[in-house]
Formats: C-alpha cells, structure tokens, sequence
C-alpha cells in the first residue's frame, strides 16, 4: 500500500479543512477566553470550539460508519501491526530516510489518530466547561478545567508532528501535502 497513489476524498478535505481551521483558531483563542463568560473572547473561543467539536464529530461518524478509506477499522492505532510499522518509519527517520506509507499506516497512522483522539478530547471537554459554565466553581468544573488544559498543552506536540511530517516530506521531493489538497485530477 505504500506505493499507491492516493487523494482524499472530497468530503475528507472538507473535514480536515474544518479540524485545521477551528482547530488552530480554537487553540489561538484560548487565552481570550481567560476573562470568563460573557467576553467577547469567550464567545469567539467557545463558538470556534463548538463547531471544531461538530467537524470531529463528523469525522468519528465518518470513521465508523462513512466509506472505506476513511473508515477505523483499516487503521487502529492500538493494533500490534501499526505499531509494528511505526517502529520502522521511527527506524528509517533515525536513518535520514523519509518512510512511504499508505493512508493510514504506520507513524503517519499513529499521528493521525492522535490529532483525532486530542481534538475530540478539547471538544469534550471544552463542551462539559461550556454546559457546567464559568460560574461553577465545583470539583467537577476544576477537574474539566483541569483536563481541557492538559490538551491545549498538547496541540503544539501534535502540529509540530503533523505540520513537521509533511514538511519533511516535501523537502525530500515527496510532496504528500497535495493528497489532501490536490482538487483537480492530474493529467
């Protein structure tokens, strides 16, 4: 499967657009909604996290129950094969060599899944802030607060993975960029 070329689907793009953009404008607003409910910065925060958490919930449903290339059962990260083959594109990175993967495989899988996993776990718990609100000063809110915090610290490590990943793969003349974002068929 390494050698085939592939492109996302068209609704894929659309979902990875919408994770990207709400994504990163969620994670950049989070210090402006530091005043509390009922600021300005708050609402955007909030907003924009609400409809990052509509586009991976969209994404789960597609994974579960959507076509083929974008379903999990191809791609698990908890299977022993994955890991398997993360294990050898980590060995061919050591190596100065960029490894070639399917949709879904390997390192590439295992990032994947993490973004998903992290941007799910920000919406969940972003929402449970939201419904418990700001004027809730209970055990429950700070343990959420708590837990939604644990996850902004841990976007720059998946950007810098998924961000840094493909960079490195166009610099080695590789440009897997265009899987996601070609939208004319070459030819």
């Amino acid at each position: 499967m390494a050698n085939q070329d592939y492109t996302y689907p068209g609704y894929a793009k659309i979902m990875h657009a919408g994770m990207a953009i709400f994504g990163i404008t969620a994670f950049l607003t989070g210090e402006i909604a530091e005043n509390g409910t009922g600021s300005t910065g708050y609402y955007i925060h909030t907003y924009l996290g609400l409809s990052l958490a509509v586009f991976v919930l969209v994404r789960l449903y597609a994974g579960i129950s959507g076509p083929g290339p974008m379903r999990f059962s191809g791609w698990s990260p908890f299977s022993s094969n994955q890991w398997k083959l993360t294990l050898e594109d980590v060995q061919s990175l050591i190596q100065l060599k960029v490894p070639e993967r399917g949709m879904h495989e390997g390192l590439s899988g295992i990032t994947q899944a993490f973004g998903l996993m992290l941007f799910g776990w920000m919406g969940l718990t972003g929402i449970g802030l939201f419904i418990l609100g700001d004027g809730a000063e209970d055990s429950l809110f700070e343990l959420i607060e708590e837990l939604h915090e644990v996850g902004e610290a841990l976007i720059p490590l998946y950007l810098a993975l998924h961000v840094g990943s493909v960079l490195v793969h166009s610099m080695a003349g590789k440009p897997i960029w265009d899987r996601m974002w070609r939208f004319r068929k070459s030819g």
